[in-house]
């Protein structure tokens, strides 16, 4: 019985100390741009990435010959589109 007990406080509490992630799909327009999560390169659009709901999260989307863009992810559910504007 002391065994069961155990085992769901173990459970009740990994669920306060495990990360709060989520998946985030980024499409933009022109696909291929590149996505910077947090200051790391994670790959080109369209994308899906995992972010840690607890932090504080940003991207940077960049493409040659368009304006970077900065993203804010706070209260963003599960999809992330930008239109991207052409540099003069």
């Amino acid at each position: 019985m002391k065994n069961i007990l155990i085992v769901l406080l173990i459970s009740a509490l990994s669920s306060f100390v495990a990360p709060a992630t989520k998946t985030i799909s980024v499409k933009t327009d022109p696909a291929g741009a590149e996505v910077i999560l947090n200051g790391y390169f994670v790959g080109k659009t369209p994308i899906e990435i995992k972010i840690d709901e607890k932090q504080y999260n940003f991207l940077s989307i960049s493409k040659s010959g368009y304006k970077r863009q900065r993203v804010e992810l706070k209260g963003i559910n599960k999809e992330v589109e930008v239109k991207l504007e052409k540099e003069l």
